[in-house]
């Protein structure tokens, strides 16, 4: 079991995998080079960074890392379950810093490099031999927040029970997409995704087009990211690339050479974002591009290529056949682009991938591809690749041949094996289970009910009033427990509706409107059936509330939970009543006055802390997702641990305090003591001194679900109110966009 990790090297991607470890419930040592006056200053400031640029996904979770250098602090590792290195990509120094280590770590203690571009038979001593069992790539994606790829490869005598249970634990507790790769140069996402990239550019002087009509062809037309090729190097660095084809070419002994105008970029320190422009640049209100003919900036000029715009509106893959029939030069481009890019992945995926799943797996996930080469050349048929290989001058690779022979690369559940020429099932490759989870969760985006076994059903819930019908639907198939996906529009509350019908004096609709949003909750906690509530993405307002009213809860760490715009008026109607019935209940066993002022005081503290959310483990504590929960980094295996929940909770006969006609006590008068209502503005303290009232004399949850109705009603009646409430839709719209 890993619980402590040491990481050697504070840059961008040791601090960030240190504060992804920290997020996760782990110690953590972060170790960098000794600075003068502060020793562990380096490290230090490689932690700030990371809190600065938000890699910790549990915000409190700073506090979990220990700075420190490695001149002085090394023996702090011998503690460690795990120790990462991610230091400069340099061979020797890499070396040397393994050989120190083996004086400090027991020999339990797994290692693992980050490089992209070393393999462990390079990196590994020859006196460290007792480590090949345990010493282990780990290639994380810069930001690990976001890029969720990690290849992982280990030497062929360490690929046993401590190798794949390492790979659970980034899978299940780091929340990694962990592909296993074969131990060469560059493994598989840099290996073809950077030699893409090359030439995407030397394409771009090759055939005498713009950066910006590059642009326009290698982003979402060949279904890659927005920011394509040359926004995606000012992003990145043009040293990224520079250095990153050099070591590859050197490595691997292919073509990764870019064009000399990218040289000079690079020579001139002109690297992109991080120095104030690359290939594009502002200057003043102007948009600057570079323009590698003239070797000079010019002002941008959009792309105007005929036929794009037509395209752009057709789904992924008739986006990329009709981009091969663009007209001279952009289709030439497209093609030869994709036949040197299918070229070079056929004839080296044996070298690289342990098969070819792995590679569509390592550019979707690493490079945000929507479809990997081998995805694509299956739906561009083989014939049509053919061609586009002789057209690039690119050999024909004879997998490519045996693809033919067997119908595809896929087929009828079963990808070709490079290895052995032969179809078998897909569910026998290291991806198959992330692959799965990725699709699950897809398959419900677009049916809104997906089976996942034991007689558990997922659901989509897309609007809070139609809730009942839809629950009510699923209730047919007879299922053992429902796991609730909701997918709100904003707050998933109809507060514009609202106030409209308010300006139009609309009272008795209004009310009928919030006795249906209410009755939707109670329809959830008197279904017969565990109901488990899943939150990613956006879980505040409404999705948030139908946690309160469930059974348990599962919730991706950073997801934004809470009540935002609560205290001005925006009220999340059954939340406060679900609050004051849980804390109540919570505290069944004190004297009844004194458990009642204990539940509205528990349950307008919570309030008021919701609409400021850090992370999802404290809204957890907090009481704002019920009282079984669980926070998980793991975003892929979402669905299958609320599975995981439900089945427990089928096969139990779980208290539903918001169920029951339950007896609630009388609040004395003492309810606002603590909760430092003179700290709030004068609306928010109207707002909340209103609910103070209605709460304080409800005895059940009809009263408590009248109260809130009232108190809402009461503030709709009020011009300003209304005023001061569009204003924070306004504003919290703003910030989402």
């Amino acid at each position: 079991m890993i619980e402590k990790v040491g990481v050697l090297g504070a840059g961008s991607m040791g601090a960030a995998v240190a504060a992804l470890a920290a997020s996760a419930g782990l110690e953590v040592i972060l170790l960098d080079v000794k600075g003068e006056g502060d020793p562990a200053g380096p490290a230090r400031r490689g932690l700030e960074r990371a809190v600065k640029q938000r890699a910790f996904l549990d915000p409190s979770a700073a506090g979990r890392v220990q700075v420190g250098n490695v001149e002085d602090d090394l023996p702090l590792l011998a503690g460690c379950d795990w120790v990462l290195e991610a230091i400069i990509e340099e061979r020797e120094a890499k070396r040397t810093l393994f050989q120190r280590l083996a004086a400090i770590l027991p020999p339990q203690t797994i290692v693992t490099t980050n490089t992209s571009t070393f393999t462990l038979h390079a990196l590994l001593p020859d006196e460290l031999g007792a480590w090949r069992d345990r010493f282990f790539v780990t290639h994380f994606f810069n930001p690990p927040r976001a890029l969720l790829l990690c290849e992982v490869t280990a030497f062929p005598e360490g690929e046993g029970e401590r190798f794949f249970g390492f790979v659970r634990f980034l899978e299940q507790r780091l929340g990694r997409r962990a592909l296993l790769v074969r131990d060469t140069p560059g493994f598989v996402a840099n290996r073809f995704g950077i030699y893409a990239l090359a030439h995407a550019v030397r394409l771009t002087t090759e055939l005498g087009l713009t950066p910006e009509e590059v642009d326009a062809l290698t982003g979402p037309l060949l279904g890659r990211p927005r920011s394509a090729t040359f926004r995606t190097i000012d992003l990145t660095g043009v040293d990224i690339l520079v250095l990153g084809t050099r070591s590859l070419q050197e490595s691997t002994g292919d073509d990764y050479a870019v064009p000399d105008w990218i040289l000079e970029l690079y020579q001139a320190k002109r690297l992109g974002d991080k120095t104030g422009g690359g290939i594009y640049r502002r200057e003043g209100e102007q948009q600057l591009t570079y323009d590698p003919l003239q070797r000079g900036d010019r002002p941008f000029r959009p792309a105007a290529i005929p036929g794009l715009d037509d395209l752009l509106r057709q789904p992924f893959p008739e986006r990329l056949v009709g981009a091969l029939d663009l007209p001279s030069p952009y289709g030439d481009y497209v093609r030869h682009l994709l036949g040197r890019t299918f070229g070079y992945v056929l004839a080296r995926t044996r070298d690289a991938a342990r098969d070819i799943a792995s590679v569509d797996r390592a550019l979707e996930w690493g490079f945000g591809w929507a479809a990997g080469p081998y995805a694509q050349m299956q739906f561009l048929g083989l014939q049509r690749v053919r061609e586009l290989l002789q057209d690039a001058g690119v050999p024909v690779s004879d997998l490519l041949a045996l693809a033919e022979e067997r119908g595809g690369f896929f087929r009828d559940g079963r990808v070709l094996d490079p290895a052995s020429g032969e179809l078998i099932p897909e569910e026998q490759l290291p991806s198959t289970r992330r692959t799965r989870q990725i699709r699950l969760r897809e398959a419900l985006d677009r049916q809104g009910t997906h089976d996942l076994g034991d007689g558990i059903l997922a659901v989509r819930v897309r609007s809070l009033e139609a809730l009942p019908e839809l629950v009510a639907g699923t209730l047919a198939h007879g299922p053992s427990a429902l796991v609730l996906v909701p997918a709100f529009a904003g707050l998933g509350y109809p507060y514009e509706d609202l106030l409209e019908l308010a300006e139009r004096g609309e009272w008795e609709t209004i009310e009928q409107r919030l006795v249906t949003l209410q009755e939707a909750l109670r329809a959830v906690a008197r279904l017969p059936v565990p109901v488990v509530t899943a939150l990613d993405g956006e879980g505040r307002g409404a999705a948030t509330t139908l946690a309160l009213w469930s059974d348990a809860t599962v919730v991706y760490l950073t997801t934004p939970l809470g009540f935002p715009g609560a205290t001005a008026g925006l009220l999340p109607l059954g939340a406060l009543a679900a609050l004051r019935v849980r804390a109540e209940a919570r505290e069944h066993g004190l004297q009844a006055p004194l458990r009642a002022e204990f539940g509205v005081v528990s349950a307008l503290t919570a309030f008021l802390a919701s609409e400021r959310v850090e992370s999802a483990q404290r809204a957890g504590i907090s009481g704002l997702l019920g009282d079984r929960w669980l926070a998980t980094m793991d975003r892929d295996g979402l669905l299958d641990a609320a599975a995981g929940l439900a089945r427990a909770l089928a096969r139990s006969v779980p208290r539903r305090p918001l169920g029951d006609a339950v007896e609630l006590g009388t609040a004395g008068e003492q309810v606002t003591a603590g909760l430092r209502l003179a700290e709030l503005e004068p609306a928010a303290r109207q707002v909340v001194e209103a609910l103070v009232r209605a709460v304080r004399r409800s005895g059940n949850v009809d009263d408590l679900l009248a109260a809130e109705r009232a108190v809402l009603r009461e503030l709709l009646r009020d011009g300003e109110y209304r005023q001061r409430a569009r204003a924070t839709l306004q504003a919290l719209a703003a910030a989402r966009r």
